[in-house]
């Protein structure tokens, strides 16, 4: 049962509606921000953590050990150096570990272009929505993310960005064949469309392919014809759609070995093994290795120190907004003088007042905290429950 001092309370609560109102506004406001940040981080620290932990060692060129591992991990920026694929060879041929390199230097609509191997669906344990790995040049698979943003499925088809339009000796875009869908992660693989190294190749300019000149039907693009070798003109450009007719005319400059990857993971068979290849790998001069969980952690120290100071702005608001409270009140009182000496004639006992003036201020914050409460959870769910999303 309503006791009558609360009951009276609500009644003066709900007289000033509007007013009660926006103080119970003000306060959420003021209250989710602190809330909701602290969630976010949470949740964010929880999932670069997992991340971290489930990639526990990366392999990269000389050059910022952050750039390395938000490149590699979470498909952000850019590396200032390249690797070459006989560092990962080097590492299959140890027998110690499987060597999964990844070559991010393309995107399909603004969403990053991972080449790399099969390997790395095993490394990630996906499970897929509907298709397969790609197994092809110019096949892809796409996260669940790109699939909802994009309105892709097995079966589409999509091109590569272009950023040099000018340039006329860069690559075409490469028409990309969807034949998988991942299931939703809640990783930055969601947000990613992955293709085979020979692929990501082709589309950075590494290797590419030409049209079919039918010396019949083409002559408009033959510069000489002579009985062993037919010459084209300008007009031939680079294949843009890989078909079995020119599937083959595809290839790659240089030795293999040399060609270019951005970062390369290692899945060690064991403990023991990861000893073993790591202590191998950081006696090369050329690499560097990290320990993700360890380099994480550094950067999320510089983050918790930004966080210090968004602690201290808010809780020099909350001062500010509890004295702003406390002349609210106090203005209050003066507005409220007749409706107080009523109280005094009716035979009110002596403090009634001050305690319907405090019971209508606590009403006020705790229908406020509750609100900012529900905000800062509703905030951190709706992230919760898409892809983890780094600027």
């Amino acid at each position: 049962m309503i006791s009558p001092m609360l009951r009276l309370a609500l009644r003066s609560l709900s007289h000033h509606r509007i007013r009660s109102v926006v103080l119970v506004l003000c306060i959420a406001l003021i209250g989710v921000l602190p809330a909701a940040v602290e969630g976010l981080l949470d949740l964010y620290r929880e999932r670069l953590e997992a991340r971290a932990v489930s990639t526990p060692l990366v392999v990269g060129a000389p050059g910022s050990r952050s750039d390395l591992l938000i490149h590699s991990l979470y498909f952000r920026g850019e590396v200032e150096r390249i690797l070459e694929m006989k560092v990962a060879r080097s590492v299959a041929e140890s027998g110690y570990a499987v060597p999964v390199p990844i070559h991010l230097m393309s995107s399909v609509r603004d969403h990053p272009l991972v080449g790399t191997t099969p390997d790395y669906a095993s490394f990630r344990q996906f499970r897929f929505q509907s298709g397969r790995w790609p197994q092809k040049l110019s096949e892809a698979a796409i996260g669940s993310a790109v699939a909802h943003k994009l309105g892709l499925a097995v079966g589409d088809s999509v091109p590569t960005d272009v950023y040099k339009l000018h340039d006329l000796a860069g690559a075409y875009p490469l028409l990309l064949k969807i034949k998988g869908v991942l299931a939703a992660t809640g990783t930055p693989d969601d947000d990613a469309v992955f293709v085979s190294l020979q692929t990501s190749w082709v589309v950075s300019g590494e290797g590419h392919g030409h049209q079919v000149i039918d010396p019949e039907t083409d002559f408009n693009l033959i510069l000489e014809n002579k009985s062993s070798n037919i010459t084209a003109t300008a007009a031939v450009v680079e294949a843009v759609e890989v078909t079995p007719e020119n599937e083959d005319s595809f290839h790659f400059h240089g030795d293999p070995d040399v060609l270019p990857i951005t970062a390369l993971f290692i899945d060690a068979n064991d403990d023991k093994g990861e000893t073993i290849v790591r202590s191998r790998l950081r006696r090369d001069e050329e690499l560097q290795v990290l320990d993700s969980m360890n380099e994480l952690r550094e950067l999320l120290a510089v983050v918790l120190r930004a966080k210090a100071i968004l602690d201290a702005n808010s809780l020099l608001v909350m001062v500010a907004t509890t004295l702003l409270l406390g002349l609210i009140v106090t203005l209050d009182v003066k507005v409220r003088e007749r409706e107080v000496r009523t109280l005094e004639r009716i035979g009110a006992p002596r403090g009634f007042v001050a305690r319907l003036l405090f019971t209508e201020v606590a009403i006020v914050v705790a229908t406020g905290g509750i609100l900012a409460f529900f905000l800062a959870f509703g905030a951190i769910r709706f992230v919760a429950d898409g892809p983890l999303i780094l600027p």
